[in-house]
């Protein structure tokens, strides 16, 4: 029996039956090219209760599929006892699953003893330096692979002198709370892999478009305005590789094409203006000049919120189409300030024509599709999203907390293989 099938099948033996529905919140790590190569897993709680973040993990696992649940990308996430506990954590993907060794745990020969099975198992453990310099933690140190610096808890001296020995011990070095070029600088030198945080901000007072992104902006304008078809084809005609991502988005499996679309021409008139707009969108976040293998986090997000937005809208209004595609150009226009090196959003927006509820959502997170962003951006964050309580935009949009999990569940398998067609 394969590992979904034991997480999926199994009775409820080791697992809390009650345990607390959550909302599950997915934070990007990349690598120093900015590709995304894994997430941060965390719950998002519906009450002020204390709840066990590992043991609602593994019961998302079961929900939905583990293998559905952590998709290709490693993910990294507590582990805490209500997890470490379970025999079900033998399960988990090893390639996929980072056990993070929490702060407050209590050292002791069974829990030794219990982490020396996981690892035995395959599973791989991530720690936080500051704790792996500690001597409680230091009989833990042999079961991690990885070892996450913060530069607000170690000082720049502290991962100097502590980076090399966990290097030398084959532990990968990752590096969360990133703040300058400096700092990412060194980090590189040092030989960090993963990075988290604030990634250093285009220097000048002014970014400077490339002529693809110029030529971007120019088609959203004449797809999302009142331009022939003609025009809109001319526009992408002017760039040879666009046309060709195009047609590997419009080949995918999930399109449900009969046959294989063979031109720009057939591609226009098989998808319609409406699921043209769709597509310009996304290209709209596909970037030259990459390594091969990229994955944007920011195409990735910025999918997931728009089937998200979309799904929230069909679910509450399913007669009103034209309302569900404001949503899902409102979650794929969320993400474009940070496309465009941090430009503002209202500036990007003078160039962009689009309708009053998609502006209030983008600028102010407020009207009609505001609190369907709000919650899309909990769940699939970027840098400096705010992070707030999910409970009250849930009673606004009456949405129940299983039907919603579910739904962000989906948004990030549809994410995934929309970004990889458009690779």
């Amino acid at each position: 029996m394969g590992p979904t099938a034991t997480l999926a099948e199994t009775g409820a033996s080791g697992q809390n039956p009650a345990a607390p529905l959550c909302l599950m919140r997915r934070e990007p790590a990349l690598d120093k090219d900015r590709s995304l190569v894994g997430y941060i897993l965390r719950p998002l709680w519906l009450d002020d209760q204390p709840h066990d973040p590992g043991e609602a993990i593994i019961a998302q696992c079961r929900r939905h599929d583990v293998n559905q649940v952590l998709g290709f990308l490693p993910h990294e996430f507590t582990a805490s006892p209500g997890l470490v506990d379970q025999p079900f954590v033998h399960m988990l993907p090893h390639n996929r699953a980072l056990l993070d060794i929490p702060e407050g745990l209590e050292v002791t020969p069974e829990l030794i003893q219990s982490f020396a099975g996981m690892s035995r198992s395959g599973l791989r453990f991530t720690i936080r330096a500051d704790l792996a310099a500690e001597p409680a933690y230091e009989p833990l140190l042999p079961f991690c692979r990885a070892v996450r610096f913060d530069p607000e808890r170690s000082s720049k001296a502290d991962i100097f002198r502590q980076s090399l020995p966990h290097k030398q011990a084959g532990r990968k070095l990752h590096l969360t709370a990133l703040r300058s070029q400096d700092e990412l600088n060194t980090a590189v030198l040092l030989g960090f892999t993963q990075f988290r945080g604030a990634w250093p901000a285009p220097t000048g007072a002014a970014v400077a478009l490339s002529t693809r992104q110029k030529l971007l902006l120019k088609l959203i304008t004449l797809i999302m305005g009142d331009s022939e078809i003609p025009e809109i084809q001319a526009c992408l005609e002017q760039d040879r590789e666009l046309v060709k991502t195009l047609l590997n988005m419009v080949n995918t499996p999930a399109f449900g094409l009969p046959k294989e679309v063979e031109s720009l021409n057939q591609a226009i008139m098989l998808l319609g203006r409406r699921q043209l707009q769709r597509w310009i969108q996304m290209l709209m976040y596909t970037e030259s000049g990459r390594p091969k293998g990229y994955l944007s986090p920011i195409l990735v997000q910025a999918s997931a919120r728009a089937y998200l937005l979309e799904q929230l809208s069909l679910l509450r209004h399913p007669e009103q189409s034209v309302r569900a595609d404001a949503a899902f150009t409102t979650g794929m226009l969320s993400t474009m300030d940070h496309l465009f090196g941090g430009m503002p959003m209202r500036d990007l927006l003078g160039q962009v024509m689009v309708d009053t509820p998609v502006r209030q959502a983008l600028l102010e997170r407020t009207g009609p599709l505001g609190p369907d962003l709000r919650l899309a951006v909990l769940a699939f964050p970027l840098v400096e999203d705010t992070l707030e309580n999910p409970a009250p935009l849930m009673a606004e949009l009456a949405i129940d907390a299983e039907r919603l999990a579910a739904l962000i569940q989906q948004a990030f398998e549809w994410g995934h293989t929309m970004t990889q067609a458009a690779q």
